[in-house]
């Protein structure tokens, strides 16, 4: 009896989870996996499909981590929506530079498409 109530449990909690398609909706945890399995297509993706070594997936996590940095302070420390703006578009354009010097323009511009791709076919589902 108590390994069929703790089977009911287990199937309604990963039913639930199913289908919890909003952002929103998931828990910590399952933010955490998505984002995980998210990145871990990206990695496949520039490794696989752009032939980029891992020295240059190094430089772009990297560049990524600093950028994500920056944008935190700017939230911070900017007084007014408009300045947080100004900073961000400057730091992301730094970025696209930064990412088109590490795996050239044309490879970055394909990554770009995939990753639009990608967002468009997950909010298709939503």
């Amino acid at each position: 009896m108590r390994n069929t109530i703790l089977f009911i449990v287990a199937s309604i909690i990963s039913v639930t989870s199913l289908h919890a398609q909003k952002w929103s909706d998931l828990t910590k945890e399952q933010k955490v996996m998505k984002a995980k399995e998210f990145r871990a297509d990206n990695q496949k993706y520039l490794k696989d499909s752009l032939g980029l070594t891992q020295t240059q997936m190094d430089d772009i996590d990297n560049v990524n981590i600093c950028y994500l940095s920056t944008l935190d302070r700017i939230n911070r420390y900017a007084k007014d929506e408009a300045t947080k703006e100004k900073y961000a578009k400057a730091i992301t354009d730094a970025r696209w530079g930064q990412l088109d010097a590490i795996m050239g323009a044309d490879k970055h511009k394909q990554y770009a498409q995939y990753i639009m791709a990608k967002i468009q076919k997950m909010k298709a589902k939503a």
